[in-house]
C-alpha cells in the first residue's frame, strides 16, 4: 500500500488531466518505458501494472484505443490549423512555430524565448511588458505547440537561425530587446555575438555555464546527460509525430521531479505549467555539450562583439543562480550587470514574480525613457 501510494503522488494533476484522454495501450506504454529507468525489481514492476488496471477500470482512464494528434498531449500547429502559427526556413527546412504577439506594433519589439522542456505558457505573464513594448513569444521548433523537427534541426547553429527568422518576420530593419532562459539564455547569447548590431538589449535568465570550464564546480547539474533520462534518447535522428507525443508525455514527469538541484525546496517544488514539452529538443541539446560524458564546448567565441546592456538574471537559490552568473558570466560582455532574485530558484516567473518584472522594467530603456 505505502508504494502504491509514493506511485500514485508521482503523477501531478497536470498528467492526470492528460491521462484522461490516453488510451490504455499508450499507458502502459508510458509504464514500460518509466520502468526503463527504474531497477529489475519485479515485484515494483507488478505493483505499477496493478496501478495501472484499477485506474482503468476504475473509470479514470479512457481505455479507447485512438491514435488521433492531440490524444496524449495536445497537438502542434502541424496538426491542427486552428493555432495560430507562422511559417519560417532554418537549416533548409520550412517549419510551422506557434506564436503569441502582444502590443502595438508601433513599439520597440520585445522577444521573449522559453527555456527547454518548456513552452511560452509559463511566460504570459511578461505580456505586461507590451504596456511600453510589442512583445512577441513563441514556441520553439520541436517544442512547445510548434512542429516537431529533426535532430540536425536542433543544432545550435539552426537555434541562433530560428532567432534570425523570426526577427525577420516580426522585426525588419530595426533592433530588438530579447530575454531568453535557461537554454534559450544560451541561444540568445550566441545571437548577440553572431548578430551583434541587431539587438538593443538583451536579458539572459540563469544560462548554465557558457563555457565547459565554468560547469566543472556544478557536476551533475545537467544531469539528464549523465543519469538514467539519457536512456529515453532514441538513435535515430527522426521521430514520426507518435514518437514525438510518447516521449513528450513521458518527459512531462521531470516536471515535477527535484532531480535537478534547481529550487530552495525540492520537496515543494513551484508551479510550470506548460502545454506541452519537446523531449527530443532538450535530449538533443544536453548531448551536443558532452563528450564521453564529460562537457566539451564554448559558447563564449566572439561574445564580446556585442557592446549593448546585457542584464543577467540570477535566482538565490538555483546553482546557475546569482553568485555564478556574477563569477563565471558578467565579464563575459562588454555592460553588464546582475540581478539578484531572492527567494526563488530556477522558475523565477512563478517563484518570485513581481521582483523579476520590476527588475526588468527598471532596465529596460523603452521603461526608462517613459519616466
Amino acid at each position: 500500500m505505502e508504494r502504491l501510494k509514493v506511485a500514485i503522488s508521482r503523477m501531478n494533476s497536470d498528467l492526470f488531466i492528460l491521462l484522461s484522454t490516453t488510451s490504455i495501450r499508450d499507458f502502459f506504454l508510458f509504464i514500460r518505458l518509466d520502468m526503463d529507468n527504474q531497477n529489475n525489481d519485479v515485484q515494483m514492476k507488478f505493483h505499477y501494472m496493478i496501478i495501472t488496471a484499477a485506474l482503468c477500470f476504475s473509470g479514470i482512464f479512457s481505455c479507447t484505443k485512438t491514435d488521433e494528434p492531440g490524444a496524449l498531449v495536445p497537438a502542434t500547429v502541424d496538426e491542427d490549423p486552428g493555432l495560430p502559427s507562422i511559417a519560417i526556413s532554418v537549416g533548409g527546412h520550412q517549419r510551422l512555430i506557434h506564436y503569441r504577439v502582444f502590443g502595438d506594433s508601433a513599439r520597440p519589439v520585445l522577444f521573449i524565448m522559453h527555456g527547454s522542456l518548456s513552452d511560452m505558457r509559463a511566460y504570459l505573464p511578461l505580456q505586461e511588458l507590451a504596456e511600453r513594448y510589442r512583445v512577441v513569444m513563441w514556441d520553439q521548433r520541436g517544442n512547445g505547440l510548434s512542429e516537431r523537427v529533426s535532430k540536425e534541426e536542433l543544432s545550435f547553429e539552426c537555434m541562433v537561425q530560428e532567432i534570425s527568422r523570426v526577427k525577420s518576420h516580426f522585426s525588419p530593419g530595426r533592433q530588438i530587446s530579447i530575454l531568453g532562459h535557461s537554454w534559450s539564455a544560451v541561444f540568445v547569447a550566441r545571437y548577440l555575438a553572431e548578430y551583434p548590431g541587431e539587438v538593443d538589449q538583451a536579458i539572459l535568465m540563469e544560462p548554465f555555464g557558457l563555457k565547459d570550464a565554468f560547469m566543472e564546480s556544478l557536476d551533475g547539474m545537467l544531469n539528464l546527460g549523465t543519469s538514467g533520462f539519457m536512456n529515453m534518447m532514441y538513435t535515430s535522428s527522426y521521430l514520426t509525430p507518435r514518437d514525438h507525443e510518447i516521449l513528450d508525455f513521458r518527459m512531462l514527469a521531470t516536471l515535477r521531479s527535484g532531480v535537478r538541484d534547481y529550487f530552495c525546496d525540492c520537496e515543494n517544488l513551484p508551479d510550470w505549467p506548460v502545454w506541452r514539452v519537446g523531449g527530443y529538443a532538450l535530449l538533443t541539446w544536453e548531448s551536443g555539450i558532452l563528450e564521453k560524458g564529460r562537457y566539451r564546448y564554448d559558447f563564449t567565441v566572439g561574445m564580446g562583439e556585442f557592446d549593448g546592456e546585457v542584464l543577467l538574471v540570477g535566482s538565490e537559490c538555483s546553482p546557475v543562480g546569482y553568485a555564478f552568473q556574477e563569477e563565471f558570466h558578467a565579464g563575459l560582455f562588454r555592460n553588464a550587470a546582475v540581478l539578484r532574485i531572492q527567494n526563488s530558484g530556477h522558475r523565477i516567473i512563478t517563484e518570485n514574480y513581481p521582483s523579476l518584472i520590476n527588475g526588468l522594467k527598471e532596465f529596460l530603456n523603452a521603461y526608462k525613457q517613459a519616466e
